[in-house]
């Protein structure tokens, strides 16, 4: 009998899941290569930011829906929207807003890592990408 929590991914799903480092990187980039637009790429870099972790809220309310979950999972499943609304109120503070977003992406990675529902390919891949998500969150800190 095949163990089915070592199945591999759905075809595709790491090269979209990996793929959707690219806006981060692009606007921190973007950033030191146009200095007078930095301003604005911070804003993407946030406005994005917010976006991809309201999507894992989003997929954590999906598991719920399929079932085998507590309802207190829903209330946790919204945590990652509230976190990014948050963020989006603070755009005029990129700093505080990006300590926001950074902390909300570590959070999540934490809770996805130990949650024995996600399946142990994905959580390889959720660690690979927030490790790199969150290297750029500390690069936009330092600039």
């Amino acid at each position: 009998m095949v163990d089915a929590s070592e199945s591999p991914l759905p075809r595709g799903m790491p090269a979209l899941g990996w793929s959707g480092v690219l806006p981060f990187a692009g606007a921190l980039l973007a950033a030191f290569a146009w200095p007078a637009w930095s301003g604005f790429a911070a804003a993407v870099f946030v406005s994005y930011g917010a976006v991809i972790l309201s999507f894992l809220g989003g997929a954590r309310w999906g598991r719920g829906l399929a079932g085998g979950v507590a309802p207190a999972r829903f209330v946790e499943a919204v945590m990652p929207s509230l976190i990014a609304f948050a963020a989006l109120l603070l755009l005029h503070t990129p700093p505080a807003a990006l300590a926001l977003l950074a902390a909300g992406f570590a959070i999540w990675l934490a809770i996805d890592l130990r949650d024995p529902l996600w399946p142990p390919a994905y959580r390889r891949m959720r660690l690979g990408i927030s490790v790199v998500v969150l290297a750029l969150h500390a690069g936009w800190l330092l600039v």
